[in-house]
């Protein structure tokens, strides 16, 4: 959790990239299974032919799918086997000459080939071919579904805060480079998903397509706001409650003006991320409420990331108030068991943090929400569930 902890507070990254082909439609709908890692999701795919399969982060916070390759120059340790592009029929190297390696504003050697780099604040990184190979999900009837020439980055020298059991990222977001975009008249503009607790042992899975729609009376809708780099998913917060104390999540808009409203687009939801990201003249308002309410000890200093942490008491019965996130048109709430996550032995902290930088909703509170993404109509549904129950 310290490492998922960590990656989520300096995972931000910014690559483009342009391409665009003609991918066949499937009849079959697509899914894929999707395991919890403590703090993380990782989804199950193949690449190649024969196909190999891997396990990505779940991330709609980035475009490029990529996953370690051989030759490993410079790789973390994997758990599973490193993908080898010399042993797959259908990978192909992009070319210098192409538009998609011209717009990746990176290096190219024309004897190699293009070279893709993305390089994450914390120092992370990841360097190595750009290429195109088959990739291949399962499928509700049974049987797999293949998409040729889809765009993915072969890992060479790959480092940071990445656990044994992460192949690489797999990439959702809404840039050209992401499997949404490539695959957008396969998946019909439609995706969806369920984050089961970090510490359950049941799995989940991601679907597109038509069966990725969340369905029932109890559905909550919010729209979908175009902001900040293409890539992200924008969503507008009007405020949070803590018990029945309303917080205002407002911007103003110009510095000299006493005038405040709504930003739209000012929050952006991301399953890579563990934490929550709210900016820090929020957060303070936000944890002084808290405080007041709560009724136990609380620890004066800092833990890493965590600004405000508290003792479980003796009965092991820690009680915030409920915390409830109003999106425009949709109100969350936020189960405790994640919102007030147990760090260390004896010890829970609070999982919205202050940031600087862009704020971001992360998934320790989606978790046990059917979540689905509808680019066509450009809104995000969300219905409350039991995410280890099949869905």
């Amino acid at each position: 959790m310290r490492a998922s902890f960590h990656r989520s507070n300096s995972r931000k990254s910014s690559i483009s990239l342009l391409y665009s082909k003609t991918i066949p439609k499937s009849t079959d709908p697509i899914q894929a299974r999707v395991i919890p890692d403590y703090g993380e999701y990782l989804m199950k795919i193949s690449i190649g032919t024969p196909p190999v399969e891997i396990l990505g982060i779940v991330d709609t916070g980035s475009d490029l799918t990529w996953t370690q390759c051989k030759p490993c120059y410079q790789c973390y340790n994997q758990t599973s086997p490193i993908f080898d592009p010399k042993k797959t029929k259908t990978y192909r190297q992009v070319s210098c000459q192409s538009q998609q390696c011209s717009s990746l504003g990176s290096f190219c050697d024309n004897s190699n080939g293009c070279i893709y780099g993305v390089r994450y604040v914390d120092k992370s990184y990841t360097i190595g071919d750009l290429a195109v190979d088959t990739f291949t999900f399962d499928s509700n009837s049974g049987k797999s579904v293949s998409f040729p020439k889809v765009v993915f980055g072969c890992g060479h020298w790959n480092h940071g805060t990445f656990k044994k059991t992460d192949s690489g990222i797999i990439g959702l977001g809404r840039g050209p480079l992401s499997i949404i975009k490539q695959l957008d008249k396969s998946f019909d503009g439609i995706f969806s998903y369920c984050l089961t607790f970090i510490d359950s042992n049941a799995t989940s899975k991601i679907r597109f397509g038509r069966e990725a729609i969340v369905r029932g009376p109890k559905v909550k809708s919010t729209p979908i706001v175009r902001k900040y780099l293409d890539t992200f998913y924008c969503l507008i917060l009007e405020g949070i409650s803590v018990g029945r104390e309303r917080l205002a999540y407002n911007y103003s808009i110009n510095s000299n003006s006493k005038e405040y409203s709504i930003d739209e687009g000012n929050i952006i939801i991301d399953s890579g991320n563990t934490l929550s990201y709210v900016p820090r003249e929020f957060y303070d308002t936000l944890e002084m409420t808290l405080v007041k309410t709560i009724k136990a000890r609380r620890l004066p200093a800092k833990i890493g990331t965590f600004n405000l942490c508290y003792a479980i008491p003796k009965d092991g019965e820690f009680n915030s108030p409920p915390i409830v996130a109003h999106f425009r048109g949709a109100d969350l709430e936020l189960p405790q068991r994640s919102t007030f996550f147990e760090v260390e032995k004896g010890i829970v902290c609070l999982t919205l943090v202050p940031s600087k930088k862009l704020p971001f909703f992360g998934n320790l509170h989606q978790m046990n929400y059917h979540i689905e993404y509808d680019l066509k109509n450009q809104k995000l549904n969300f219905l409350q569930t039991d995410c280890s129950k099949p869905h």
